[in-house]
């Protein structure tokens, strides 16, 4: 009898091993998540397990610390080719393919890489800042997350190119827990969702200026709409990214805001109406679009604005 139980603990035990060697903790959906290489081939997470380790890393042109790590990304995918599949995914935020490609004969890049053009992949692995770095392993289990190309990341890289097992993160570590900005926009009212970003102003300065002097006018021109159209509902929606309630309190001080503002810290807002490029106003009259722009240096666009938002 006690032989018979012992057999069955031990079975139970190499059962239960077996499967949490072969099995990922990553959800299906996470598994199969499209990637959309430039080269027009779609791959997934699901394409490599139990077959090569997954390094993820999200960038984009302007973030000043992703181009001081290009060359290590580069030499990642030198030296692990064979044995990590190294994909470089590109925000999509004030990018575009030409900008993209033109870093990437810079320096020299040859991983495949991907345009985050609709935002679905940064939802789904909940991006919060670049450089943004996810090693998986080769069950696809989630073995690092982080923002710096530093010691921790190389040596798991190292071990996960020797097939060895490393501790498993649980998979919440890239669930978005953050609650959603709740906006009634089907009431009948107009209501105007300004999505800016409290560093567009003075990050971009030099790698974006025109990007930089449109933040600059959108928000001075916000403030203005938003005073003199006081029937319409003023949301001013705030990227999560690089974000916190200091940096909010900051840059409201910095502009006299007066409208309500908030950070869009699930980043659902900035997801369903696809916002790639800050400054962004839209016009929603029951929960429709009726009006969108990006341009806030141009003053027959804001007459055309102020014009609009009588009418409706």
């Amino acid at each position: 009898m006690r032989k018979h139980c012992l057999t069955l603990v031990l079975l139970s035990f190499f059962m239960l091993s077996a499967f949490n060697v072969w099995s990922s903790n990553l959800a299906d959906k996470l598994l199969n998540m499209p990637i959309t290489l430039l080269s027009g081939e779609q791959i997934s997470l699901i394409d490599y397990k139990d077959k090569q380790a997954v390094y993820l890393k999200f960038w984009a042109t302007w973030c000043q610390p992703c181009l001081k790590e290009m060359p290590h990304f580069q030499h990642v995918q030198q030296q692990y080719n064979t044995s990590i599949k190294t994909i470089g995914i590109n925000l999509g935020i004030h990018d575009d393919e030409a900008s993209v490609k033109a870093l990437i004969d810079k320096f020299s890049l040859t991983m495949p890489t991907a345009i985050d053009d609709s935002g679905d992949l940064a939802k789904a692995f909940n991006f919060v800042g670049t450089p943004y770095h996810l090693l998986f392993d080769k069950q696809m289990n989630l073995v690092h997350v982080g923002h710096q190309a530093n010691e921790s990341l190389d040596n798991k890289l190292s071990l996960l190119s020797q097939s060895a097992s490393l501790v498993q993160l649980p998979s919440d570590n890239i669930k978005n827990t953050e609650i959603s900005i709740d906006i009634d926009a089907d009431n009948g009212q107009l209501h105007a969702l300004y999505f800016t970003a409290t560093w567009c102003d003075w990050y971009l300065v030099e790698t974006r200026p025109e990007v930089s002097k449109n933040c600059i006018d959108g928000q001075k021109n916000m403030n203005q709409l938003s005073q003199k159209f006081t029937k319409i509902n003023w949301h001013g929606i705030v990227s999560r990214l690089w974000t916190g309630k200091a940096d909010l309190e900051e840059y409201k001080k910095k502009y006299n805001i007066k409208h309500l503002i908030k950070i869009d810290k699930s980043n659902h807002l900035f997801h369903q109406y696809n916002v790639k490029q800050y400054p962004t106003l839209i016009l929603l009259k029951n929960d429709q679009v009726v009006y969108r722009t990006s341009n806030f240096s141009n003053k027959a666009n804001l007459e055309h604005i102020a014009e609009l938002t009588k009418q409706l």
